[in-house]
């Protein structure tokens, strides 16, 4: 079944029945990470539909946190994979002497030269690379789609970095963007449909008509966009 809700994206599911289940709703994953609502057998689908609708935070939130269980660990070793900008490729590890690690992108693999190699200074170093390449990236996106927004060309637009579990990112009432570093696993599409987000709101703060008028001047592909983030955002967070 289908459930279509305003400003959000479509949600798919399937219903089922089960003895056990006879007063609340409960939600599982099938094989394939589709969602299954199981209800009550008494229940209508309208009722069904409404109670979604009425949760649906609750069961995004559901959602990912079930798909990111799923997931297999990162692994910080030789030919372990990893997503940058969207798609994946391997480390190529190399135990190298001096005391900062190094960490280049070149010929399809992320390369790591440590000191000890091991998987925790493997992470770090990672994680450094992909903090300075957020940097460098988010910045110039950021001026990039700025010169499209009237409000936002003449502008300079402080940017700040995290490592957040649920934001891709949030604008402050100072007109500081705040982006979430794991973003830069994303595809640039993804990237720049959250900064186009995030630029609207130094013009309208506030998730009103007007802001989404906005955002559809921008970008009208932001639904899917977000349908996208929705899906995959439990990889980007690993």
């Amino acid at each position: 079944m289908n459930l279509q809700i305003p400003d959000h994206v479509s949600l798919d599911f399937t219903i089922t029945h089960r003895p056990r289940v006879t007063r609340r709703l409960h939600l599982e994953l099938d094989d394939n990470g589709g969602l299954v609502v199981v209800v009550p057998r008494h229940w209508p689908k309208a009722h069904v539909r409404a109670t979604l609708a009425r949760n649906i935070s609750h069961v995004e939130s559901f959602m990912a946190r079930a798909r990111k269980r799923r997931l297999a660990p990162l692994e910080y070793l030789q030919g372990g994979w990893h997503l940058y900008l969207g798609e994946r490729y391997p480390l190529a590890i190399k135990q190298a002497p001096g005391n900062k690690a190094r960490v280049m992108f070149k010929d399809e693999e992320i390369r790591v030269c440590t000191q000890e190699a091991t998987a925790e200074q493997v992470k770090t170093a990672l994680q450094n690379f992909y903090r300075m390449q957020a940097l460098q990236v988010f910045s110039e996106r950021i001026q990039r789609i700025a010169q499209r927004a009237s409000w936002a060309r003449d502008r300079t637009i402080p940017l700040k970095l995290r490592r957040m579990k649920r934001t891709w990112g949030n604008c402050s009432a100072k007109g500081v963007i705040k982006l979430n570093t794991h973003l830069i696993k994303a595809p640039l599409l993804i990237i720049d449909s959250v900064i186009t987000h995030e630029l609207c709101h130094l013009a309208e703060m506030n998730h009103g008509r007007k802001f989404y008028r906005l955002l559809a001047s921008l970008n009208p592909n932001w639904r899917q966009d977000r349908a996208v983030l929705r899906a995959m955002g439990h990889v980007f967070l690993l």
